[in-house]
């Protein structure tokens, strides 16, 4: 396997003499705001804090979109939303799209995933290898211990922080039902509703961290593998709780909660790089992109580059790069492209893709998105977020698609 420089900003170079390993686990529904490492202090999430302080903790990361399966499918291929189109979970994929678990396989990595639903998450995509369910991670931990004595890729999708937050979704009536109740209790808008349901949510944090990432970082250090294995943790998107929503009654779903909406509460995700000896700690304030991890990982295991949307964030780890990168989100509804969003600090400007109605937030003073300024917002954003939607995957679904769609949202809960 080839030597691979690594840089950190202001640091000695250090080379890695060995294999790569690489380890992607991603938290469904993770706000970055119930992390220690990024300024919780009423969540225990010691070990993901651990894991910033040894690693590169990216402070401004931004999703591709706010829901999983599109988000995800730009985190396994570089490429914007709008751009790969998979919008909703039966959507096609195009064949000739790179991949994150292609590339790897290519250059004899094994690879392999576990995800919170074998019938969801990379079903139509044989390269990702599922193995199986990641509501337990015996099955990966089974995995490594087959391959630990050759480079590999492994994918972890949890479930753990996704709503409503305590119950396996391989239970289905019980699992049907608290959704049901956290979707009441927002509905009730009653102030102790909300307040049992964030504490099962910062419950449910505090299991990710404390239990489940935890159990993974020890599993790889008992196998003798955690100084040669990248780990890479993230989010695909965030959450909330009606928030933005007027009247309660019209929260109706998981998709009202995550999926409807791009507020930062939503598309701010925690992105992380571990790789004990191999990297130096630091944190990068520049605005990076969920995108921006296939080109990353590759570029650190020493692959050949990919063509991606996003780029390798190496540059911002020797120096060479400050700048904020150019974030776009897609928004979407029952398979349909409906916002498209670009954030360029200190602004986000949000366009109704149908009505060309405009949204527009200057973060730095505005940070909750509470006072939409157009008319303010600086030319070049909408410049960007018209030639984007220009270059948008679109795709008009017939009857039967939509039926389709709706029937396997609402089996998710989202509807």
């Amino acid at each position: 396997m080839p030597m691979v420089p690594w840089r950190g900003r202001g640091c000695a170079v250090t080379t890695i003499r060995r294999a790569v390993n690489v380890v992607v686990y991603v938290a469904d529904a993770l706000r970055v705001d119930h992390l220690g490492c990024y300024g919780s202090r009423y969540v225990n999430t010691r070990t993901i804090d651990e894991l910033a302080t040894s690693g590169v903790r990216f402070d401004q990361a931004i999703s591709a979109a706010p829901w999983t399966a599109p988000s995800t499918t730009s985190i396994v291929t570089g490429l914007n939303a709008h751009h790969h189109g998979y919008l909703h979970w039966d959507a096609q994929l195009d064949p000739t799209t790179e991949t994150i678990f292609r590339a790897f396989s290519a250059h004899g990595y094994q690879v392999a995933s576990f995800v919170f639903d074998t019938n969801y998450l990379f079903k139509d995509l044989p390269e990702a290898n599922v193995r199986g369910t990641s509501e337990t991670l015996d099955g990966a931990f089974e995995w490594l211990r087959a391959n630990r004595g050759q480079p590999f890729f492994l994918y972890v999708h949890n479930w753990a922080t996704h709503m409503p937050y305590d119950i396996l979704h391989a239970d289905r009536k019980d699992w049907l039902s608290a959704k049901q109740e956290v979707i009441d209790g927002i509905q009730s808008d009653s102030a102790s509703a909300l307040e049992s349901m964030r504490e099962s949510y910062r419950k449910a944090v505090e299991h990710q961290s404390e239990v489940l990432v935890a159990s993974f970082l020890e599993e790889l250090d008992g196998l003798g593998l955690r100084e040669n294995t990248l780990f890479a943790f993230l989010s695909d998107h965030g959450e909330s709780w009606g928030e933005r929503f007027a009247s309660k009654e019209d929260v109706k779903g998981v998709y009202h909660m995550h999926g409807a909406t791009l507020y930062d509460e939503i598309v701010h995700v925690p992105l992380i790089l571990s790789a004990p000896g191999a990297i130096e700690s630091e944190v990068v304030d520049s605005q990076v992109r969920s995108i921006d991890l296939m080109p990353t990982v590759l570029d650190l295991a020493g692959l050949p580059a990919r063509e991606t949307d996003g780029d390798s964030l190496i540059p911002l780890l020797n120096g060479s790069e400050a700048e904020d990168r150019p974030a776009v989100i897609a928004g979407t509804d029952m398979g349909a492209l409906t916002k498209l969003a670009v954030r360029v600090p200190p602004w986000k400007l949000i366009l109704d893709v149908e009505s060309g109605e405009e949204e527009a937030y200057r973060l730095d003073v505005d940070p909750r998105e509470l006072d939409s300024r157009p008319a303010d917002a600086l030319p070049e954003l909408r410049e960007i977020v018209f030639r984007e939607l220009e270059s948008a995957e679109r795709h008009e679904l017939t009857e039967e698609e939509e039926a389709t769609v709706a029937k396997r949202l609402a089996d998710l809960g989202y509807l």
